[in-house]
């Protein structure tokens, strides 16, 4: 969870991390309890996961490095068009810090991309059902997070206020002091506490953010994430329906093998959103004009 390529990992922990079910113990408002609020709030955000993979998007990832005295000591900047090809997604790059791609660049990467449709299309169903079940699995286990993730937080309805021109009401998490992690990629949220922003409107999330307060273990003791380690997300609706990720930002202060030091910051911004069916069509057509 400490580089691009982990990055998921530790947007299940703040996407699925911070839900409650109707059996935790919540404070009441005269408009409506906290337990209503998250109960809707799942419905609406899990109806949003599983919707997901049906779009494809533009990613800009930026990556720093910070070094001891808390300044960035390197950064790195790269942009994708991210496209759902026949059930799993392919990373078409488009942008290396922040200078778009020679020509010669581009028409390479246009015809990785060709290449990678014309493969997947004439793929054995054997290397099809690896190939997606692989993506699947990655997401039925952020799935089986949230599940983990209800019994580790106490929540309580703490206000109300306006988040990018939306009214929300605000529900801070706590560590429940009881919880056992089931799993042991769960072990850091015994260590961390998070803030809910819920559209009042739609019960949509508006904004997550959490943050670790005590050291944790991570990955079989390998690594220990430390106080400094914060994650917010940030989403907008695509249409009138769906609210997807626009920002996650992920800063991370942790130990490898109690003497490797990782001090990093990752923003990851999202736009551009289409149905998948309709961007794959597109480029089948591309494919098929250029033979």
């Amino acid at each position: 969870m400490f580089h691009t390529a982990a990055a998921p990992a530790s947007r299940a922990i703040v996407l699925f991390g911070l839900l409650a079910a109707p059996a935790v113990s919540f404070s009441r408002t005269p408009q409506m309890s906290a337990n209503e609020i998250v109960k809707r709030s799942v419905a609406a955000n899990d109806a949003d996961w599983r919707q997901q993979p049906g779009y494809s998007h533009q990613e800009r990832d930026v990556n720093a490095k910070i070094n001891t005295d808390g300044e960035v000591s390197s950064k790195q900047e790269k942009t994708f068009r991210v496209h759902m090809i026949n059930g799993s997604p392919y990373n078409e790059l488009l942008a290396v810090n922040g200078e778009p791609l020679s020509a010669a660049q581009k028409q390479q990467e246009e015809a990785k991309l060709k290449a990678e449709i014309k493969r997947r299309a004439h793929e054995s169903s054997s290397a099809r059902a690896s190939r997606v079940g692989k993506y699947k699995k990655d997401r039925a286990e952020e799935h089986l997070l949230m599940h983990e993730m209800i019994a580790a937080f106490n929540f309580k309805l703490a206000g109300e206020a306006n988040v990018e021109g939306r009214a929300c009401y605000i529900l801070d998490a706590t560590p429940n002091p009881d919880y056992k992690p089931a799993e042991q990629k769960a072990r850091v949220l015994t260590g961390m506490k998070g803030r809910l922003w819920i559209s009042k409107n739609n019960f949509h999330w508006v904004r997550v953010h959490a943050e670790v307060v005590k050291p944790v273990d991570f990955g079989f003791f390998i690594a220990k994430v430390s106080p400094g380690t914060e994650f917010e997300l940030d989403q907008a609706p695509v249409n009138g329906t769906v609210w997807l990720p626009s920002h996650f930002s992920q800063s991370v202060n942790a130990r490898v093998l109690g003497v490797y030091g990782i001090r990093n910051r990752e923003d990851d911004y999202f736009s551009d959103y289409a149905p998948a069916q309709s961007r794959s069509k597109a480029e089948g057509n591309a494919e098929t004009a250029s033979r």
